[in-house]
């Protein structure tokens, strides 16, 4: 690896969510870590908090392995585990039993890390995004943080801290966080979606909606009403965003839709050939993106 580079604080890192199509975002953090490309501030949202761990450890590979090895077991997500704990997605041993035991996270190089991490969620009871931020020496209290960013309301479990109930920082905050909401400032930045140009949310049907409100927990009506509403907040944010990637504040990178992944995808050749288009597309647009970054 070449000597690592430390891009300024005023130029952060934005990773989107989307549950496995995250592996696209692995694909071009894993070119980040061969040229070493550091930032002093990462935000993540949802997978975009998960896939920022191992970047933030140098674990080149360590996402897709864990990926591509544990995606059919019942273990790793399904719904005999939502039935079972109320969660798709088991957190607990993907962060936990994965992550600290079976396919350790390098906690001492994630430990030693210069950058400034965020993780988003959103607070459930009053619908507000929120940036959280720990140190990863206390690492119980981290990847709480990093569960609660990723938990999807309806597939799982909300998260508690600190007697506050969290869900996926993909509610509070649609599609990702735009530079004016970061709980910083920011010059301009960089982005990684895992939608292509120009995809739109769809208005989510009437039987649905009557659905959620069945089943939504009823002391976080804030919730429902926000969740119902984000195909116009992610529509929105979105055309917000490449406005300003036309303006040359913002430096996107994003699938280019040929290859279509779903968000709890089994096909290990999809999931392969999705990270490959990450990989890529950051070995193509890396001298472009230092040229930005610099200018």
């Amino acid at each position: 690896m070449t000597k690592e580079e430390y891009i300024p604080g005023r130029c952060p890192l934005i990773l989107e969510g989307g549950a496995m199509r995250g592996v696209f975002e692995a694909g071009v953090l894993d070119v980040f870590i061969e040229k070493g490309l550091r930032f002093e501030r990462v935000v993540g949202t949802s997978v975009g908090a998960m896939q920022a761990v191992c970047y933030l450890s140098g674990q080149k590979g360590w996402n897709i392995r864990i990926n591509k090895t544990y995606c059919d077991d019942p273990r790793y997500m399904g719904w005999t585990h939502f039935f079972k704990e109320k969660s798709y997605f088991n957190f607990d041993f993907i962060l936990d039993e994965i992550a600290c035991h079976l396919d350790p996270i390098d906690w001492d190089s994630l430990c030693k890390t210069k950058t400034d991490f965020y993780a988003v969620a959103t607070n459930a009871i009053t619908g507000k995004g929120i940036f959280l931020k720990e140190n990863p020496r206390d690492r119980e209290n981290f990847m709480t943080m990093v569960k609660a960013s990723a938990s999807i309301p309806f597939l799982t479990q909300e998260v508690m801290i600190e007697g506050t109930p969290y869900v996926d920082g993909g509610v509070g905050f649609p599609c990702v966080p735009l530079p004016d909401e970061l709980p910083f400032h920011a010059d301009k930045a960089v982005y990684i979606l895992t939608r292509e140009e120009g995809f739109q949310v769809k208005e989510i049907p009437s039987i649905i909606k009557k659905y959620a409100s069945a089943i939504t927990i009823p002391h976080h009506p804030k919730l429902l009403e926000i969740l119902m509403n984000i195909p116009n907040t992610y529509n929105h944010a979105l055309e917000i965003l490449e406005q300003m990637e036309k303006d040359g504040r913002v430096f996107i990178l994003r699938p280019s839709g040929k290859i279509k992944i779903g968000r709890a995808e089994v096909d290990k050749e999809k999931i392969q050939a999705f990270y490959d288009e990450g990989y890529h597309l950051g070995q193509e647009r890396f001298d472009d993106l230092l040229r930005w970054i610099h200018e």
